[in-house]
């Protein structure tokens, strides 16, 4: 399963594409984060061709448009963990009538040789799409720097998050961690009291608790983060735990929450919300609750910050719900992100249900 970088508890890298000198700066941002990462010329060299097909794509059909970068690792690799980078293209313009004839080359809708699309298929080390007419476009690309070992299994969890500063920030006050132990999910959301460095400070220390108590129960890690954010300014957190595979049947989504963390079970027949009480962490000795509600098969577990609007539904749009969370963090993140926070949105699935 990929897990987060250390470094990568950091927000996302955001590159706003409105003119072609900000797909060349995109390239060359991601370039230098690949060579960091330790990718071959060749491999990186592939993944700065997608970043400008992706750019290029974005000013022809949607006018403009953002790629959202965060580095990944893969600790299941053998000998040590490889790393990847994953790059998320989102725009709002008029959508992909279809998206089958897309990737065949030569077919294009803006007078385009028609191969962009191809190459992006044939480049990518994973790829996922998302579109519907009227409704834009959300895709998901991955490289790595080296294959993975033979004989991996899939993962029976996937996971994706956006999570971003005010854009007049330059850091996030909102971090994100998660943890897998025996067939078990643990991921935590805590959003720092106000805005900038003070309160990722606060943020980051909450989510370091999870990195290291993070097969406690959740009630226990609660208090540690109260007691681990005592000398910041303290920070709403959300914790949940759910299924990581299927031999954990039967076994509910749990949530304890304190502040403004909104957790949910979405599924194409229901929508419950676990509650959050209020008050601040570090800064309180309240006790968190726990409570769970059912876990049915291929349901998501979305939790988010109040940089995202509660009110949303994946109804709305046709077939979202099927693709990588990824994707559906970034549609929510598209749609709903309110535009005067940090945010941060977490989307996970267990493939297969439990």
């Amino acid at each position: 399963m990929e897990t987060l970088l250390k470094e990568s508890m950091a927000a996302q890298q955001r590159y706003e594409i409105a003119e072609a000198t900000q797909i060349a700066y995109a390239r060359r941002s991601i370039g230098e984060l690949a060579r960091g990462l330790g990718f071959n010329e060749t491999t990186a060299g592939e993944l700065a061709i997608v970043v400008t097909e992706c750019g290029t794509n974005l000013l022809k059909h949607a006018q403009r448009g953002e790629l959202l970068v965060r580095p990944l690792a893969d600790r299941g690799a053998i000998a040590a963990p490889r790393h990847g980078i994953e790059v998320l293209c989102i725009d709002g313009g008029p959508g992909i009538q279809d998206l089958y004839r897309c990737f065949q080359d030569g077919y294009t809708t803006a007078g385009s040789p028609g191969t962009g699309m191809g190459a992006i298929k044939r480049l990518s080390r994973e790829l996922d799409i998302w579109s519907a007419p009227g409704q834009g476009t959300l895709l998901r690309t991955v490289f790595w720097n080296s294959p993975a070992p033979s004989g991996t299994p899939a993962a029976p969890l996937s996971y994706g998050v956006v999570n971003l500063p005010l854009q007049t920030e330059t850091v996030s006050g909102d971090a994100w961690s998660c943890h897998a132990h025996d067939g078990e999910f643990t991921v935590m959301v805590a959003d720092g009291l106000g805005h900038g460095p003070l309160a990722n400070v606060a943020a980051v220390e909450a989510a370091k608790v999870l990195g290291t108590q993070g097969e406690q129960p959740l009630d226990r890690i609660m208090d540690l983060a109260n007691d681990a954010l005592r000398a910041t300014r303290g920070a709403a957190v959300g914790i949940a735990r759910m299924p990581a595979s299927a031999a954990k049947a039967g076994m509910p989504v749990t949530f304890a929450g304190i502040g403004n963390i909104s957790a949910s079970v979405w599924a194409e027949a229901s929508h419950r919300h676990l509650v959050s009480h209020s008050g601040i962490v570090g800064h309180g000795s309240r006790r968190a609750q726990i409570f769970d509600v059912p876990y049915p098969p291929n349901a998501l577990v979305v939790l988010h910050s109040d940089g995202l609007a509660t009110r949303w539904d994946l109804a709305r749009y046709p077939g979202i719900a099927l693709r990588h969370p990824a994707l559906i963090a970034a549609l929510l993140y598209r749609d709903f992100a309110r535009g005067r926070d940090d945010i941060t949105v977490f989307v996970a699935r267990t493939t297969g249900g439990a």
